[in-house]
């Protein structure tokens, strides 16, 4: 099932230029290399769809679908000092002296070579949708600093790519203290969790849990001075999820809505299942994110 469960969100200009041809014909010249026997990392880019591994972007409605490896060897610092330290003992034993720190030094890189390439691997997807037409660049990532780090990949892969981070009028913090004190704008509506806390480091916090957030309870936190710093939410019944105070959005599920129309497009092969759901998260993002700018004041205006 195509969705993503988290999105950091921005903006594409609006003269980017790029086209869906161009970035397939991009990616597809720096693709995935598995790390070598002494390489602790490698990035690259991969087949969004696994019934089409030759095809670098899955395209529909003037959005494309794109996805990103890493695998990273696990080598931990304590296994290499352990082994480093063993062979300092055998040494100084054998030859009657102390090991110096820059030859303690050179023990353990020499270690560390030996045992990267029997180190685990640890291998990450990472997918982003780009919607050339309504210009947003949708990241699967609950970090910001993973959701920085491909689209400073994908620049690169590019050799432009003109973005900003989604920012309203209204901060998710502020709008979502008032959404708990006075009620979600149509067509939100509250879910049944949230985080308060007091403003300041090392300020109290208050996590809520399957629990309705109109009750008295929550408005003595906000009467304390707690502010909202994630709220659940629900959008027309469709899509469930998270907001918190970075705009970041998680824990995105579709509602019952949303899996039966999936259902009835009745995909009868791999193929056909994948691009309905990529059309139908297509659709639900585009009509879901215009509805959350313009219920947080809409999009400040940009300079010219």
């Amino acid at each position: 099932m195509l969705w993503f469960r988290n999105i950091q969100a921005y903006r594409l200009a609006e003269n980017h230029g790029i086209t869906p041809a161009d970035i397939a014909e991009k990616l597809e010249k720096k693709p995935f290399v598995p790390c070598g026997n002494h390489d602790l990392f490698s990035q690259g880019w991969i087949a969004p769809a696994t019934h089409a591994p030759d095809l670098f972007t899955a395209a529909c409605q003037g959005a494309v679908l794109i996805s990103l490896k890493t695998e990273e060897k696990l080598l931990p610092a304590s296994v290499i000092r352990q082994q480093a330290e063993a062979r300092i003992l055998q040494i100084e034993a054998a030859e009657n002296r102390k090991v110096g720190r820059r030859e303690a030094r050179e023990i353990r890189e020499r270690i560390a070579e030996e045992l990267t390439p029997r180190a685990f691997v640890r291998a990450r997807h990472q997918r982003a949708l780009l919607d050339l037409e309504q210009n947003w660049v949708w990241v699967e990532s609950g970090s910001a600093t993973k959701a920085e780090n491909l689209l400073s990949l994908l620049r690169d892969t590019l050799g432009s790519l003109p973005t900003r981070l989604l920012d309203t009028q209204t901060s998710p913090q502020a709008a979502m203290t008032l959404w708990l004190q006075e009620g979600a704008p149509s067509p939100f509506s509250l879910d049944a969790d949230c985080e308060l806390r007091f403003p300041g480091e090392g300020g109290a916090v208050a996590r809520l849990t399957r629990q309705p957030l109109e009750e008295e309870e929550i408005k003595q936190h906000l009467l304390a001075g707690k502010l909202a710093t994630r709220l659940g939410l629900v959008w027309e019944d469709r899509i469930a999820f998270q907001l918190n105070e970075n705009m970041a959005l998680k824990r995105m599920s579709m509602l019952d809505v949303l899996e039966e129309q999936l259902e009835d497009a009745s995909a009868e092969d791999q193929a056909a299942l994948f691009d309905a759901s990529l059309a139908l998260m297509v659709g639900e993002l585009r009509a879901f994110f215009p509805a959350l700018v313009e219920a947080l004041g809409g999009e400040p205006l940009q300079p010219a």
